[in-house]
């Protein structure tokens, strides 16, 4: 942690950002909508709502253990034998996440703009570009992330033109919270997965300590309001861009009404919408990189060149090999368990650890600011 006193509050908060902000941003309107109809936007809402709540788990645990991520306070906790598994755990979860988001991103650039092109050059551009970013620390990453993050206006601004130049209908969102609450928690669950990538606070942590506790909360609270309100502006454009019937037959809902907007300077600006897209997945891929680089880095403390140059490779290529393997037909099926390790990883182990800290009277004073 020898750089830290140069982290910001801001980097913490475009890191998690970048994380959460990736594939899902493209299918979150079409897959929340199956489940909420018209209250969607109230779903993501309440999807956002929730992980605010998982944020404030995760930064109570790293408040008792400031100078250390989660794979070091595992084994205070649990004991060097559980902790070390527990930590492995962690590990396969970040691979399990990068080879899922190398699959649907690669899935949804054959389909709108690479169509002949074999997915395993796509999967290997993305992941190759991810691994040589993740071999950098914390500073580095934060501060490409930081910089990357104004493509997210861009994005924005396209959206907001549809809303002017496209003849929508805002009749289409009601009658509001007409749908209950049982399926706007259903359709909180679809969302949930697209504002993955705030767990990144189990290791970011001990990295961001010197800003302080209460900066590290607001920062990753920012993030993760910035990220609600991105997707319910998506979601909303989507819902009043399509009539209910159409919606519910198109899978990336963001990405066609975006093809149907006309600007003469501009032939296809979905093509610039997905390259800009691109980006954001990349990002996410790396984060994850990152993350099973630093687990796995303290089972190798003494090779730091292993852990900046080897780990980064061998996971892209571990998540690459995974992602080939998995058929189009089962991505589903992988989809869903990769969500149920979520639910173990970034909720209930946290949890009990927080639980545990206080039962065993354990934990490290922060220093003073």
């Amino acid at each position: 942690m020898n750089n830290q006193t140069k982290l910001k509050g801001v980097q913490l908060t475009f890191f998690i950002l970048q994380t959460q902000i990736g594939v899902g941003i493209l299918g979150l309107p079409f897959n929340v909508y199956l489940k909420s109809k018209q209250d969607a936007w109230i779903s993501v809402l309440v999807a956002g709502l929730l992980v605010q709540g998982v944020i404030v788990i995760l930064w109570l645990l790293g408040r008792r253990f400031p100078s250390k991520s989660i794979f070091e306070y595992s084994k205070i906790l649990l004991g060097k034998i559980t902790g070390a598994f527990l930590n492995w755990g962690y590990i396969i979860y970040a691979l399990l996440v990068t080879a899922l988001i190398l699959m649907y991103s690669t899935k949804i650039i054959k389909m709108w703009v690479l169509i002949f092109t074999p997915k395993w050059i796509i999967m290997f551009l993305l992941i190759a570009t991810a691994m040589y970013l993740a071999k950098e620390d914390v500073i580095g990453i934060s501060n490409i992330y930081v910089v990357v993050s104004s493509l997210i206006v861009f994005l924005l601004v396209i959206s907001i033109i549809v809303l002017v130049a496209y003849p929508v209908d805002f009749r289409y969102l009601f009658p509001m919270a007409q749908s209950g609450g049982i399926n706007w928690l259903k359709g909180a669950k679809e969302a949930y997965f697209s504002m993955l990538g705030f767990e990144l606070l189990l290791i970011l942590y001990p990295h961001f300590q010197q800003v302080g506790a209460k900066s590290i909360l607001i920062s990753a609270t920012v993030a993760n309001i910035s990220v609600t309100l991105i997707y319910i502006f998506m979601t909303i454009v989507s819902i009043v861009t399509f009539s209910p019937n159409e919606i519910e037959i198109i899978p990336q809902p963001v990405l066609y009404f975006v093809k149907s907007l006309y600007l003469q300077i501009i032939e296809r600006i979905d093509l610039v919408f997905v390259s800009l897209w691109i980006v954001n997945v990349i990002t996410s891929l790396t984060s994850y990189l990152f993350f099973a680089t630093e687990g796995s880095s303290f089972f190798l403390r003494r090779k730091k060149k292993i852990k900046r140059t080897f780990l980064p490779v061998f996971f892209g290529m571990m998540g690459l090999v995974i992602a080939l393997i998995v058929k189009n037909d089962q991505m589903e099926i992988y989809n869903k368990t990769v969500i149920f390790l979520s639910y173990i990883f970034v909720f209930c182990v946290p949890l009990i650890l927080l639980g545990l800290s206080f039962f065993l009277k354990k934990h490290e004073r922060e220093k003073p600011q």
